[in-house]
């Protein structure tokens, strides 16, 4: 319990305590469990005070002197500690959900197994921190310094780390769903064991010297990166560093991959100089797609996925308009009908064989994916490594005829999964998505050194041989 001496002092207020204060500065005071909640305290000494399990619920510590404070499991839920000093102070399983602790300083102050939940951080020094295993989900921590800090099995899902400043900082294990990491600095971060799904990074995120042996692309480390082994050293960096330079669609309602292509046809012709190309595909939760769109360093990516949205919506609004035009000459009256029909069309064209039926029935090789990655459902196993949902393909010395055959044998298994009796046109626009032009030269040295006759053997001969001729084909359109 509290010294009663030292907590009448507190109560007479902040002019009377800091002048006790300044007159015994040999006195620690003991002011453990004390009900302070809704109290001004703004300004006050408090160093070295002992405050475990106080409760400070909305109590006012604007600028106090909380230096080497123990406050161990108090409840700081909704107080302002805004611009306060609590460097070295002992925060272990403290609550400060919701608080306010902008522009604070917080340098090596323990603060592991503490509830940081919706705490405002903005601006705050966290730096040599022990943040592990506290919760700080949707916590604003932007601009914060938090070099050499422990976050090691938090939560910060949801969390604001935009233009942190994360220098050495232990990550590991940490759970940082649809964290936002937009301009932050992670050089030399140790990344091992997190759950980065649905993170958001941007082209101004460093990670230079970033340590990662392995992630998880899902929660409960589910989709481990890589599947078996470990990222060599500059790997895990390389990979997010690709993102740079990129425009993020998202459609969580599915997508009409016809209407999607011929509004990317248009954005390009918009953008013609910025020389746009379709980066990966991704497959989300639910309904959810992502395109990213690889963009000129210079590009204002605002304008131009506003641009993109606009067209994409003009050409759905087309084609559904053709579409219930058809079903009107077909004979189908009812409006209700109409549209289920119009939504069933929508949704199976939401599916990967959406895309393929799109590019396959194409007159000409106008969708040029040859340096899209697919991800998130689309590709689950391919020759070389897949991370992160991009796959790194792996260069080799020309296979054998038959090696090649194996090759697609092996990913058109993957098509066979999601459709069992794909067309030989959708076999080979999808083999056309998923083997980038880093490997293709094998496969068409391969074509190249068998006979005519020894194609028309093996298994997939004949999809290897339209595959290798669409490769030498040459492109137009986009």
């Amino acid at each position: 319990m509290a010294n009663a001496e030292h907590l009448e002092r507190l109560r007479q207020g902040v002019e009377v305590w800091n002048q006790w204060r300044e007159k015994n500065p040999e006195v620690k005071p003991d002011l453990r469990e004390a009900n302070l909640t809704n109290t001004d305290l703004c300004g006050a000494n408090l160093s070295n005070a002992d405050l475990y399990g106080a409760d400070l619920w909305g109590t006012d510590l604007r600028a106090a002197n909380l230096h080497r404070a123990i406050l161990n499991e108090g409840y700081l839920r909704k107080s302002d500690l805004s611009g306060a000093n609590l460097s070295e102070a002992n925060l272990h399983k403290a609550n400060l959900g919701d608080a306010e602790l902008s522009k604070t300083n917080l340098s090596k102050a323990h603060l592991s197994g503490a509830d940081l939940s919706e705490a405002y951080l903005w601006a705050s020094n966290l730096c040599g921190t022990d943040l592990s295993n506290s919760k700080l989900h949707q916590a604003n921590l932007s601009e914060t310094k938090l070099c050499g800090a422990n976050l090691s099995n938090a939560d910060l899902c949801e969390a604001n780390l935009s233009e942190a400043s994360l220098y050495q900082a232990n990550l590991s294990e940490t759970d940082l769903y649809r964290t936002q990491f937009v301009k932050a600095s992670c050089v030399q971060a140790v990344f091992t064991g997190a759950c980065l799904e649905d993170w958001n990074i941007n082209s101004a995120t460093c990670f230079d010297g970033a340590v990662c042996e392995y992630f998880y692309e899902k929660a409960e480390h589910q989709e481990r990166r890589p599947r078996e082994g470990l990222f060599n050293p500059g790997e895990f960096a390389a990979l997010f560093q690709k993102v740079l330079d990129t425009v993020d669609l998202i459609f969580s309602d599915g997508i009409d991959w016809q209407a999607f292509f011929q509004s990317f046809q248009e954005l390009r012709n918009q953008y013609a100089d910025q020389d746009l190309s379709i980066q990966a595909i991704e497959k989300k939760r639910g309904s959810t797609f992502v395109v990213r769109l690889e963009v000129a360093e210079d590009a204002d990516k605002k304008a131009l996925e506003s641009s993109a949205k606009e067209l994409y919506e003009t050409q759905l609004k087309a084609l559904e308009a053709q579409y219930e035009r058809q079903l009107r000459l077909q004979g189908e009256q009812h409006l209700s009908e109409i549209q289920r029909l119009i939504a069933a069309e929508r949704q199976e064209k939401a599916t990967l064989m959406g895309v393929l039926t799109t590019m396959a029935n194409n007159q000409g090789p106008k969708y040029d994916l040859s340096n899209a990655q697919f991800a998130g459902g689309f590709a689950e196993t391919v020759q070389g490594d897949q991370v992160g949902g991009t796959i790194n393909n792996q260069a080799a010395e020309t296979p054998s005829l038959t090696e090649a055959a194996a090759e697609i044998q092996d990913l058109l298994k993957q098509l066979e999964a999601s459709n069992p009796s794909p067309t030989q046109a959708q076999q080979t626009a999808y083999l056309d998505a998923m083997i980038p032009p880093t490997r293709r030269e094998r496969f068409i040295g391969a074509l190249r050194a068998a006979g005519g006759a020894a194609i028309e053997e093996v298994p997939y001969g004949a999809v290897l041989k339209a595959l290798v001729e669409g490769w030498q084909r040459p492109k137009g359109g986009i």
